[in-house]
């Protein structure tokens, strides 16, 4: 079967954390390539967030949804997930993909305000690199050199990744042992500042809502704000809420409601409405 790209993603956790700690990360990040050799997939770009995480991967459907399951199953050590909250999303061309690698590595931006290079539990700092960071990590030891014993303790698995696989002091296996630069980098026609180009173009809600993405991702409101004033601009004329008349306020709050799933509250304080007249609105 041919493979294909996916963005797989799982809904972030409204009420718990998946990874508690740099222990955590750090599991989480060896149980990428673990999953990957497992299930035999290709991983283009990941983010591990703290409520959620975030691939693009190549594969067969079938092993794509393999590794789904695997990867859940290893981190329910830290917090069950089921699978139906995750999702895997075909990508079926190579603009939206460009799209999609730019989105997931443009979570940590969103949520913590970190450039993606300098976000360490994903792959945003792998791409055009000149081979700096393999050169920085030359004198980590191998997956050969720590033995069986060792790799097995650190992976919490029983998988045999290669001997050639770098591994840091801290017990996490390099990521750009696995993850498939090259195709990323060729994606971009091997021109920085064409990936810098989509990883700077702000999709980021199309990304998660085109073709029945998660629809239960709970945003902030800060997350929101240049939505709404990109939303007033283009189907309004204005400069956002402020400047809109009531009856345009109500149908910019359903256009969010439609959209992201939001609650009364919320739709209130970002519409400036009152949530007594949207309740009536939508009831």
């Amino acid at each position: 079967m041919e493979k294909k790209n996916w963005h797989i993603c799982t809904e972030g956790l409204a009420d718990d954390l998946i990874f508690k700690s740099a222990g955590d990360f750090v599991y989480g990040m060896n149980g990428v390539p673990v999953c990957a050799l497992t299930c035999g997939i290709s991983v283009w770009s990941f983010c591990l967030m703290t409520n959620h995480v975030h691939f693009i991967v190549n594969a067969v459907r079938e092993d794509g949804e393999h590794f789904v399951r695997q990867y859940l199953r290893r981190l329910s050590r830290l917090v069950r997930i089921p699978v139906e909250k995750a999702s895997m999303k075909l990508i079926d061309d190579d603009e939206y993909l460009r799209h999609a690698v730019g989105y997931v590595l443009r979570n940590p931006v969103k949520a913590y305000n970190v450039m993606p290079a300098a976000y360490p539990w994903g792959s945003g700092a792998l791409y055009f690199d000149d081979g700096l960071i393999v050169s920085q990590h030359r004198h980590y030891e191998t997956v050969g050199g720590l033995g069986v014993v060792k790799m097995r303790r650190l992976l919490c698995s029983r998988v045999r990744l290669p001997d050639d696989y770098k591994v840091s002091p801290d017990g996490m296996v390099c990521p750009e042992c696995y993850v498939d630069i090259s195709a990323v980098e060729e994606l971009y026609n091997n021109r920085p500042a064409r990936m810098m180009y989509y990883l700077s173009v702000n999709k980021d809600m199309e990304m998660e809502l085109s073709g029945d993405m998660l629809h239960k991702v709970r945003y902030k409101d800060s997350e929101l704000v240049g939505t709404v004033r990109d939303i007033c601009s283009e189907s309004f004329s204005k400069d956002g809420p402020a400047d809109l008349q009531l009856e345009d306020r109500y149908r910019l709050a359903d256009i969010l409601r439609r959209r992201y799933g939001l609650g009364i509250k919320q739709l209130a304080r970002l519409t400036g409405t009152k949530p007594a007249l949207l309740e009536e609105v939508f009831k």
